[in-house]
């Protein structure tokens, strides 16, 4: 495990270099794509609420607010193909937009929200940039979960079936496993073709953004409060994904993140490890994101 110390001030000069960080109007997402903008970079902000987007996001960077919605197959394909008919060359993907629901449901599409969110959009997401993405050290990184690298559970893909198998945090996990797993695969896939695109999966720790505040029952609400005691600012938790984003020695296929505890400042870097690390499971999941693709391009 390589461990170091490292602080935004640190990341190269960003001038140059065009940035897509999706869930980029709170938390992280938030922290991420200003600090990139201020770094000198380009940051196409891919946000749910462009009034929101209009009302939160710094004024004289360049920051330009696009609309999509990482549980929406149609709205990400709809994202990617208006960047390339823009002529938008992309240096890295953040792929940061995530969820935890408190209660089972389907979107539009037919896939359980939290599946829709937090692996089948961003997924889709990435393959579809995958052409736009060039540049010295393109890059796709994931923002992922230290759950995925601790759980032993295996998750049937697409997550559960309704309400009675339904639990928030179970099913969050094994999203950000199935997320993981994907991230994996596709760097894999990207070495075998000899593309220089990178993979990463930066993890935050347990950092105080809006996600902790997505319960709707009140155990729900008061694990969040126990969430939020021992959490990291998000800016301090977003320092994984900015060195994901911009260090020029970034390892393909990399998990890195902080310890749990909050007086380490450093990042750890270790292999991909549970079930994100099994072919099987990965082929297994890819699938179903294939196919649920696959049945969004038939009902155009």
């Amino acid at each position: 495990m390589d461990s170091f110390e490292w602080e935004p001030a640190a990341m190269p000069d960003q001038h140059g270099r065009t940035v897509v960080v999706t869930g980029a109007t709170g938390g992280l997402g938030l922290v991420v794509a200003t600090t990139l903008a201020s770094a000198g970079a380009r940051v196409v902000a891919g946000v749910r609420d462009l009034d929101k987007a209009a009302r939160v996001l710094p004024v004289g960077l360049d920051l330009e607010a696009r609309l999509v919605d990482t549980a929406s197959v149609a709205s990400v394909t709809a994202f990617a193909r208006q960047l390339a008919e823009d002529g938008i060359a992309v240096d890295a993907l953040v792929n940061n937009a995530g969820a935890t629901i408190g209660t089972f449901g389907r979107t539009d599409e037919g896939i359980e929200r939290t599946w829709a969110t937090n692996v089948v959009g961003p997924a889709v997401l990435a393959e579809a940039m995958l052409l736009l993405l060039g540049g010295p050290s393109p890059r796709v990184v994931l923002v992922g979960s230290n759950l995925s690298q601790r759980t032993r559970r295996v998750p049937g893909p697409g997550g559960v079936d309704g309400p009675d198998d339904y639990s928030q945090f179970g099913v969050y996990t094994d999203s950000k496993t199935a997320a993981a797993a994907l991230s994996v695969d596709l760097g894999e896939r990207l070495r075998a073709a000899g593309s220089d695109i990178r993979t990463v999966i930066a993890h935050p720790g347990i950092a105080a953004t809006g996600m902790n505040d997505q319960a709707e029952t009140l155990t729900q609400r008061l694990g969040g409060m126990v969430a939020r005691s021992l959490a990291r600012t998000a800016a301090d938790g977003a320092r994984s994904t900015l060195w994901a984003a911009t260090a020029p020695d970034v390892t393909e296929g990399v998990f890195v993140g902080p310890a749990l505890r909050r007086g380490d400042r450093r990042l750890h870097v270790v292999p991909v490890q549970g079930p994100a690390a099994d072919p099987a499971f990965r082929a297994r999941v890819r699938a179903f994101v294939e196919g649920r693709r696959e049945q969004q391009e038939r009902a155009r």
